[in-house]
């Protein structure tokens, strides 16, 4: 029998209307019925935020935010909506002014936590990569690596995945690769990236209510006959609350 716990979602695109996320709030109450079910009670909302890009401000997502979260505990009162951002860093030119938006607040750490949710393009270097990991543990952020299974330069190179463990940098997986879905082929793989130690957490990147779901139950109970029960708990709980705690991982 599949052990269950309440869990933390620390990728999400469920804010409505703000990214390719949630289109709307009905949308938005939908995926909270599906997180719920998945035994989530805890999401860190994480809309894009991109350099030279008309980004949303910070008062908008907080305003959002508060709005998700009343609907949000509707459907259960221990229900909590954090907040946050996926950080798109494409090209180390602009490493510096990532830097700056952080520190004026203009970009959000999750849950005013020294953690920092980032991304890449998928074809982007492993130097490129390396070099703004780096910058960010200069700054003093923790920087987690978004959806490590869809950067070719590293995602097949373990070693490179090794290196950046052991600069600081922590590795976020999202479910459905895992369990198969639209990387059904790849999955294999991905487990054994969780089983060697090199993921530190699985989230959902969820964007919809039809495709990219919030699930986190189906990942975790799929995976307990392949992975270890200690590791499948430290990344799908233990390493949640030190996120949310301010706790290194």
């Amino acid at each position: 029998m599949s052990w269950q716990y309440n869990y933390a979602d620390i990728h999400s695109h469920i804010l409505p209307g703000i990214d390719d996320g949630s289109r709307s709030m009905e949308q938005t109450v939908r995926m909270l019925h599906m997180a719920s079910a998945e035994n989530i009670t805890t999401i860190i909302a994480t809309p894009h935020y991109i350099i030279g890009a008309d980004n949303p401000p910070v008062e908008k997502l907080v305003k959002l935010a508060e709005q998700v979260q009343q609907e949000a505990a509707k459907i259960n009162k221990d229900f909590k909506i954090l907040l946050g951002n996926e950080i798109y860093c494409r090209d180390t030119f602009f490493k510096d002014a990532v830097i700056d938006a952080l520190k004026s607040g203009k970009a959000l750490t999750l849950a005013g936590s020294r953690y920092v949710l980032v991304e890449f393009a998928y074809s982007a270097s492993f130097k490129s990569i390396r070099l703004c990991i780096s910058n960010f543990i200069y700054h003093g952020y923790i920087p987690i690596l978004a959806h490590i299974e869809r950067y070719r330069n590293i995602y097949r190179n373990m070693s490179n995945i090794e290196e950046l463990v052991k600069m600081g940098c922590c590795i976020q997986m999202n479910c459905r690769s895992v369990t198969g879905g639209y990387m059904r082929l790849k999955a294999p793989y991905n487990r054994k990236l969780i089983n060697y130690g090199l993921v530190h957490l699985i989230a959902s990147d969820c964007h919809d209510d039809v495709k990219r779901i919030p699930i986190m139950q189906k990942a975790v109970s799929y995976l307990e006959s392949k992975c270890d029960k200690e590791l499948l708990q430290e990344i799908t709980i233990e390493n949640t609350i030190k996120i949310i705690e301010n706790k290194y991982i």
